[in-house]
């Protein structure tokens, strides 16, 4: 157990600062993209990033869990899950070519088809490396991954960016940037996986032997499928409905809610999934790393969003121009949305670390008659702030049944804990939002780039305060996590 505390500490350390150095690229791009290209081109670039990421995860098809749950798996099974994947890849490619003209017609965007096209050929690209960064992280060895992450991002921004900027390329920049990444991920773990003859898929393959993964597999790929489209369906009608530029503003306010979790999750969340494979008979130990993974989140989300609430009017004009005054209150709002979404992302890797894959499925599945509906009929408001708050307080309700149906039996009763994990840190973080809304009327007439300092600096100092005063207990297991003290 001593291997597998170290192993944990090391990773979350690593895939910390690996998430945070992606997380600046990714924002820098955000940022760069908003301002040079507008939010009706932004529109388009929405579209396209839902199609790469509902292909990413047909691509997948659930393997990569699959892999990571099954305690021991033989140098045969993955081999034919390797040219599996492969096969699946070069399927992909073909079906994104014929299904471009659809989606482009679906959204009344003729220009997405091209997009589309093009950006098919990463997924035929991709699956030469993908298994030997799912081993890595089996074996929670994240120095190659955030290395090869980092390098792949660096290489996908700048061509991102030199293509935007003095090219003036438009959404096509994204298209060569992505594409550029995926040459740039797959190549050093292909290089990385066919040099150790551990890794190095042999020329078989048995349909036989894969057949049990495959089918975990495929009701984790269902329940990533409903989980898409419940997450994505608001960016998906809004763009229907509203048209590309009204979906330019509500992409980008979700983007930019996204980057403090997409962050700052996985790098608990990667960490958790095989630490919780490895506990799962366990279930009082399972109930003190949940809950753990709950409070660590929401003690460090909370402040970031409460923040972000309250600067979002001098943050936006700043980081995007005048021209995306619309976006403001989506962002206030969907802040929230994004910090209750938070909170659902260590019960996915709960359930399929216990092999409740089936679980997820269900849920997912219930889930795609209320979300989309929930959507449309907010949509036809006309208003996108109607939309943010419709999706925020769905999220609110749907975490506190998704405990109530599934989590307990899971962990057992943990209901008071819980609430406490997460209403805790959401008081703090409401303190410090009206220190800083008395803060900001006091000081109004400054530069924006003050007023966010100013007020990051106050907000720091509250919360910081506050978790030094209550939170002593919080901040010493977070210590002792990188001392390689933490109880897993």
């Amino acid at each position: 157990m001593a291997s597998l505390k170290t192993k944990a500490v090391d990773s979350v350390k690593i895939t910390g600062a690996t998430m945070a150095i992606v997380g600046i690229l990714q924002l820098i791009q955000l940022v760069v993209l908003g301002r040079v290209l507008g939010a009706a081109v932004f529109g388009a670039i929405a579209v396209i990033q839902i199609v790469i990421q509902f292909a990413q995860m047909y691509m997948d098809m659930g393997i990569t869990d699959a892999i990571i749950q099954k305690e021991k798996i033989s140098k045969k099974e993955l081999s034919s899950l390797y040219w599996f994947s492969i096969g699946l890849g070069t399927v992909l490619f073909l079906l994104m070519a014929l299904a471009a003209p659809v989606i482009a017609t679906l959204f009344d965007q003729p220009e997405l088809e091209g997009y589309i096209r093009v950006i098919g050929i990463s997924f035929a690209i991709i699956p030469f490396g993908a298994q030997f960064q799912t081993i890595a992280t089996k074996s929670l060895d994240f120095k190659d991954i955030g290395k090869y992450e980092i390098l792949s991002n660096l290489a996908g921004t700048l061509v991102t960016l030199t293509l935007a900027i003095f090219f003036s390329l438009g959404a096509w920049s994204l298209v060569y940037g992505f594409i550029t990444m995926s040459v740039f991920k797959t190549v050093p773990w292909a290089i990385h996986g066919f040099r150790d003859s551990g890794t190095r898929p042999h020329w078989e393959f048995a349909w036989g032997d894969i057949q049990e993964l495959i089918n975990f597999g495929m009701y984790r790929l269902a329940a990533n499928t409903a989980n898409f489209f419940n997450t994505k369906i608001d960016q998906i009608v809004v763009g229907i409905m509203l048209g590309p530029q009204i979906l330019g503003y509500y992409s980008m306010a979700m983007n930019i809610v996204m980057q403090p979790i997409q962050r700052l999750n996985p790098m608990i969340t990667k960490v958790s999934f095989p630490v919780f494979s490895k506990i799962q008979k366990d279930r009082l130990r399972l109930r003190k790393a949940y809950l753990f993974i709950i409070k660590l989140i929401m003690a460090l989300n909370a402040p970031l969003y409460g923040g972000l609430i309250v600067l979002a009017p001098y943050v936006i004009p700043m980081l995007l121009g005048d021209g995306w005054g619309e976006a403001i209150p989506v962002v206030q709002i969907l802040s929230l949305y994004a910090l209750f979404r938070a909170l659902g992302n260590p019960s996915g890797s709960l359930f399929v670390a216990v092999g409740k894959v089936k679980w997820s499925f269900y849920w997912q599945l219930s889930l795609l008659f209320v979300v989309p509906l929930v959507a449309y009929l907010s949509s036809l408001s006309g208003s996108i702030v109607l939309v943010a708050s419709a999706m925020a307080l769905l999220r609110f309700v749907l975490f506190f049944i998704n405990y109530w149906l599934r989590i307990r039996w899971i962990i057992g009763p943990a209901i008071a804990p819980l609430l406490k994990a997460i209403f805790i840190p959401l008081g703090y973080s409401a303190v410090m939002a009206t220190v800083l809304v008395v803060i900001i009327a006091s000081i109004s007439g400054i530069a924006d780039g003050r007023m966010i300092v100013t007020g990051t600096l106050a907000g720091a100092f509250v919360y910081g305060g506050l978790m030094l005063l209550f939170e002593r207990k919080l901040l010493q297991e977070v210590k002792g996590m990188f001392i390689k003290k933490a109880e897993i």
